[in-house]
């Protein structure tokens, strides 16, 4: 009877061992996992390239970039629309006093 139960309470003692075992298989794979994950996201912080993070840097950069050159693109419009003012202005100007000069000669 004794000899049946020290049996059971070893094969009860392996078997929580070999769950235990399985667990921390699994838990170092979720480890992994979770660390490829955090690499992905944030860069490889050994060499700090990569990852989703630095590509919304990138992309943030880029932004800015395009927002300056549009700016510029802008301004160049705007002179561009006043300098053809400036010169329609004139030359009306110029016409209208050609005009009374003609007429009162």
């Amino acid at each position: 009877m004794e000899n049946l139960f020290e049996q059971q309470v070893k094969e009860e003692l392996k078997s929580m061992d070999q769950r235990l075992y399985d667990m921390e298989e699994k838990i170092s794979s979720i480890d992994t996992k979770l660390t490829q994950v955090v690499d992905a996201i944030l860069g490889n912080p050994l060499t700090k390239t990569g990852g989703f993070i630095n590509d919304i840097d990138v992309l943030k950069e880029k932004i800015y970039l395009l927002e300056k050159k549009i700016e510029k693109q802008e301004e160049f419009r705007k002179r561009i629309s006043w300098t053809i003012g400036i010169v329609a202005a004139a030359a009306m100007i110029v016409q209208y006093l050609v005009n009374i000069y003609t007429s009162v000669k």
